[in-house]
């Protein structure tokens, strides 16, 4: 499946036009106001899309919240600090997407070639993910040693070698009908999906 995302840059503040044009084609821009403080600048989620790649470009940060530029020539663009502890994450992003040309990156993904985002990951059941799979004549599923309560949230279990329980060799879900939203609406081609590309298959979509 080709899946189009937004190619990452780094810029010195002083470059606002240069940051301007690549956000306003689609790329995502982390601006360095110093070597200790960045920032993103992005096209701004839309709302209502819980697979906009903005938005998990600043969930994979641990972010949530954004602000929009009131003036000068990012008006209407999106912008978030970056957390001190996630500025080399960023640093990566912008040196992974060195060697590619423009703001927009087409990349050619199977998930079924892949089954990367199924490994080492934290999947947290929803209520109307409860509800679905104990509808679905699975409330098995919910419970140990499939799942855990964790801080009043239920969890998936992984297996020991940290892959999901329901991960075939074929890499398709065994429970792909009652998969919780976490799963179904985790995006192909966002950051989070590059991560554990890189982690688990060490695939880098650019620069290694």
């Amino acid at each position: 499946m080709l899946v189009t995302r937004p190619v990452v840059r780094q810029f010195k503040p002083r470059y606002v036009a240069e940051i301007a044009a690549h956000v306003r084609a689609g790329g995502h821009a982390v601006v360095w106001d110093s070597e200790t403080r960045a920032r993103l600048v992005f096209p701004p989620p839309k709302k209502g899309d819980e697979t906009d790649l903005a938005l998990w470009s600043l969930l994979d940060l641990g972010k949530s919240h954004w602000t929009t530029i009131e003036r000068g020539l990012l008006r209407g663009l999106g912008t978030s600090p970056v957390p001190r502890d996630c500025l080399e994450i960023v640093r990566h992003r912008a040196e992974r997407d060195s060697i590619h040309e423009g703001a927009l990156r087409t990349m050619d993904l199977d998930c079924l070639a892949c089954g990367a985002c199924c490994r080492d990951n934290e999947v947290i059941l929803e209520e109307r993910d409860v509800e679905r799979i104990v509808k679905g004549g699975r409330p098995e599923l919910v419970q140990p040693p499939f799942a855990k309560t964790k801080n009043g949230k239920i969890e998936l279990l992984l297996l020991p070698n940290r892959d999901c329980q329901h991960l075939g060799a074929d890499n398709k879900c065994g429970i792909y009908a009652l998969r919780p939203d976490a799963c179904s609406e985790f995006p192909m081609g966002s950051e989070p999906c590059l991560f554990s590309r890189e982690e688990e298959l060490k695939l880098v979509d650019g620069a290694a």
